[in-house]
């Protein structure tokens, strides 16, 4: 009967430290969690961030600012990490309900309703943006991409001198403000703006390539090689820059040597070289 109650004794005792166990509480802060989850995010640990991040939502917080923060950090793991795009809308959509003036919320946001084709979503917060900070010379590059990509060049040229209007040396905004004006038959103008993006900053590819496409449509056929030929200097395997410079090197008779590079760009995988060498390069050597 002793041994019995001993026993008895015992197993109440473990259960209790089970119950306790079981029931015990998380006594990690909300702010730790936090803290804890951005490091993790800043070292691309994602997956461990977004738990420190659950663990501070399911905490919650009495500052609505501080869910935003927790909200926001969680789409951005999703967003640039897990590549969970619902997700990271989802917790961008979280933290603009509890913080409603943040300018990065809203221009992540957009980014992601570009991605999902809601355009008029997309415009719709970078203008948000916009209103929260004038000065934001990103959200009206972004807005003008977009503006772009609907065609709608003149939308687009207009948001990209803005945002050139608030950062004078954004070479990107210069090229893709040539690029529409180019879109709108404005020769004059695209050249200026290639010409201001190349100056900015002299290794833009995109830029040197938008260039030389001008310069074929005026017929300025050794301006637009040498364009070609900065750009393989740059990217020596870029087999569509040895193509084009052969295009325009058959343009200004330069047999032999557009032959060459249609030959290169062969080697290195462009499909429409062939045709090319059969019907320019057929009386030459091997």
């Amino acid at each position: 009967m002793k041994s019995n109650s001993i026993l008895k004794t015992i197993m109440i005792f473990v259960c209790s430290i089970i119950v306790s166990a079981a029931f015990a509480q998380d006594t990690t802060s909300f702010k730790t969690y936090i803290e804890n989850g951005i490091a993790k995010y800043k070292n691309k640990d994602y997956t461990n961030a977004i738990a420190d991040f659950d663990k501070a939502i399911n905490k919650k917080s009495d500052v609505a600012s501080n869910m935003a923060t927790a909200y926001f950090h969680r789409g951005l793991c999703k967003k640039y990490g897990t590549k969970d795009i619902q997700g990271a809308l989802s917790d961008f959509d979280n933290a603009i309900i509890n913080k409603n003036d943040n300018v990065e919320y809203f221009m992540e946001r957009a980014s992601l309703k570009f991605l999902l084709k809601d355009t008029t979503g997309a415009i719709g917060d970078y203008a948000t943006a916009i209103k929260l900070k004038p000065t934001s010379e990103k959200a009206y590059f972004e807005r003008g991409k977009i503006k772009f990509a609907g065609k709608d060049y003149k939308g687009a040229i207009a948001d990209f001198k803005l945002a050139i209007d608030n950062k004078a040396d954004y070479y990107e905004a210069y090229n893709l403000r040539g690029k529409a004006e180019y879109n709108e038959k404005d020769t004059t103008d695209a050249l200026a703006d290639y010409n201001k993006s190349i100056e900015l900053k002299p290794d833009y590819v995109l830029a040197l390539n938008n260039r030389a496409q001008l310069k074929i449509g005026l017929k300025k056929y050794e301006d637009a090689k040498v364009d070609y030929s900065k750009v393989i200097e740059l990217k020596p395997n870029d087999n569509s820059a040895y193509f084009f410079r052969a295009l325009v090197e058959v343009a200004m008779k330069l047999k032999s040597d557009a032959c060459a590079d249609f030959n290169k760009a062969k080697e290195l995988g462009n499909t429409k070289a062939d045709e090319m060498i059969a019907k320019h390069c057929k009386d030459l050597p091997k």
